[in-house]
């Protein structure tokens, strides 16, 4: 399988999001924070943090969507 996005590098991932095959340039490691809900119904972040693996234009878009 090749590179979504460069067509000529085989791919070490796939986008988490939406699914794109990804090479080791165009792939992300993205940290994700899991949370639980803790008593009294409040959410506790789980320590450590997920990996996920994106694509560079998923990527730009969870950055865009959080700041």
């Amino acid at each position: 399988m090749m590179c979504l996005d460069c067509g000529a590098t085989s791919v070490v991932g796939v986008c988490a999001d939406c699914g794109a095959a990804v090479c080791r340039d165009h792939v992300v490691v993205a940290v994700v924070h899991l949370t639980r809900i803790a008593p009294i119904n409040r959410q506790v972040r789980v320590e450590p943090p997920a990996r996920q693996l994106r694509c560079t234009t998923c990527n730009a878009a969870h950055l865009a969507a959080t700041s």
